[in-house]
């Protein structure tokens, strides 16, 4: 039996996670950056038009621990931020309302 689309969904997240995640297992700042830009290029676009500096404050809000790394919790709220935002832009709001 195959995997469902939502295994798969989640199985992709996986594979996005451990390609920008360093040796020790955690994201680093620069590697949450080239993460979004490569992944979320118009969601991170339209938060930069908001606020020139939203990567710095975004890394900062989701590193829930301080330690400058993006671990996989930390990666997932991440991931459903961007979520959220598309969610409410196709509820017809503008992108990144929150950010």
């Amino acid at each position: 039996m195959g995997h469902t689309e939502a295994e798969r969904m989640m199985t992709g997240l996986l594979q996005v996670y451990h390609q920008y995640a360093q040796d020790s297992g955690a994201m680093d700042k620069a590697g949450l950056s080239k993460m979004m830009q490569e992944n979320f290029p118009t969601f991170l676009s339209a938060c930069e038009r908001k606020s020139p500096d939203f990567l710095e404050k975004f890394f900062q809000k989701e590193d829930v621990n301080h330690d400058e790394k993006i671990s996989f919790p930390e990666f997932l709220s991440s991931v459903a931020t961007v979520a959220m935002d598309m969610y409410t832009e196709s509820q017809g709001q503008k992108p990144c309302s929150e950010g």
